[in-house]
């Protein structure tokens, strides 16, 4: 028979006294764990509930010839582009009937080759179609849904002058836009789109119709359903005030060009007309935010720069859409990637550096880097590259670079 010593039974109950102690502690710490409910800002904003954004790429057809050219002008050929892109965005205000504005544009320009009796060369045309339009749908099922387009076009057309003399005028072309197409639920919010746009030509102003088929993909936002608490809390102030500078003799004045299409990463803009510094004040308002990753501001800024060349002072009055993707989470420091595009702006000057603007309208765009410091994440540093242009919007396009800017800030409630 095997017998216990009183040595081991006394082990034996010490394990059981850790053993129960470490359930104690454990169950006590879980019950004491602080939870936190989701903030008003983490449930979209009802103004977008049934809003979508998408973006598409594929085949345009804008036949131009010489039938287009005015003033007597003749081109042995034309060579005409083939693949298109666009963006949309868009409001369902009942699963019948939606809104939405689109713009696309070819990856390359429409050129006239060779003008007879002049000098021999290539002569590009550019375009972009915006469309301002009603979207009727017929739900099939639950996922499969047809669709119509009808209203505006405008055709934003940058022409050429043979000499100093016009062959295609730069303007812009009001037309009647239409189409269809169908649309693919995978998910709540994610959707295939295949469509059919046709933009009517208009003989007056020398302008072909535009036949624009696409594939491409839309987000619809939806009211979301939020957890009741979370275990884990992460700060989101409601208003930021920053103020930045630049100046190129510090920085790299063409920086923006290495995300670009010529640098390998084909994320944003160059522009012909470079700034040689500047400084900028901005306020922005958090609007919306997930847990966690991702946050939307609106904002508006007040930026003043001098050109490169002649050093013209002009300034850009700013209100923009701001997305923040938030890559990394500490006690002490939160970093973000911020994007901001398609900020409508008013610039005061529209001629500088024997570069004309197109106008005085423009869109502001940013591109960078930041983060919010200390134990409340109140101290905000950033470093951003700008770009303003009109997104041929306008005839003439040709794009405002501002380079790096080094931006302090403080954020609260």
């Amino acid at each position: 028979m095997y017998e216990i010593t009183l040595e081991q039974a006394m082990n034996f109950l010490k394990s059981v006294a850790i053993i129960l102690l470490s359930v104690i502690t454990l169950t006590s710490q879980a019950a004491t764990q602080k939870e936190y409910a989701p903030s008003k800002r983490e449930q979209l904003p009802p103004v977008l509930n049934n809003t979508y954004v998408g973006m598409g790429a594929g085949y345009t057809s804008f036949p131009y010839s010489n039938s287009d050219l005015i003033n007597g002008f003749q081109a042995q050929s034309f060579s005409n582009p083939h693949v298109g892109l666009n963006v949309f965005i868009g409001h369902y205000f009942n699963p019948y009937l939606a809104a939405e504005i689109s713009l696309m544009r070819p990856i390359e320009r429409a050129y006239a080759n060779n003008i007879i009796n002049n000098t021999p060369g290539k002569h590009s045309i550019w375009i972009s179609l915006m469309g301002i339009t009603l979207r009727p749908t017929l739900p099939i099922n639950n996922r499969l849904s047809l669709y119509g387009i009808a209203g505006l076009g405008i055709v934003s057309r940058h022409g050429f002058d043979v000499g100093t003399t016009n062959a295609i005028p730069s303007e812009d072309i009001a037309t009647e836009l239409t189409g269809g197409g169908v649309t693919y639920a995978f998910t709540q919010n994610w959707h295939l789109n295949l469509g059919l746009e046709y933009a009517f030509a208009q003989q007056n102003n020398h302008q072909p119709a535009t036949t624009y088929a696409f594939a491409g993909f839309y987000y619809l936002f939806r009211t979301l359903h939020l957890p009741k608490s979370y275990s884990t809390n992460y700060i989101f102030h409601k208003n930021l005030i920053q103020i930045g500078g630049f100046n190129t003799h510090i920085f790299n004045p063409n920086i923006n060009q290495y995300f670009t299409v010529k640098g390998g990463l084909p994320i944003f803009w160059s522009g012909q007309l470079h700034t040689q510094n500047g400084a900028t004040l901005l306020y922005e308002r958090n609007i919306f935010h997930t847990h966690k990753i991702f946050s939307f501001d609106l904002g508006a800024s007040i930026s003043t720069y001098h050109s490169s060349l002649n050093n013209t002072p002009f300034q850009a009055i700013s209100v923009f859409p701001d997305f923040h993707f938030w890559f990394y989470r500490s006690p002490k420091i939160d970093w973000y990637f911020r994007y901001e595009i398609a900020g409508p702006t008013y610039l005061t000057q529209s001629y500088m550096d024997n570069i004309y603007l197109g106008g005085q309208f423009s869109f502001q765009d940013l591109l960078g880097i930041g983060a919010f410091i200390g134990q409340n994440k109140n101290f905000n540093i950033a470093a951003t590259i700008g770009h303003y242009s009109n997104g041929n919007v306008l005839p003439t396009n040709p794009g405002v670079q501002v380079p790096l800017e080094i931006s302090v800030g403080y954020a609260f409630k």
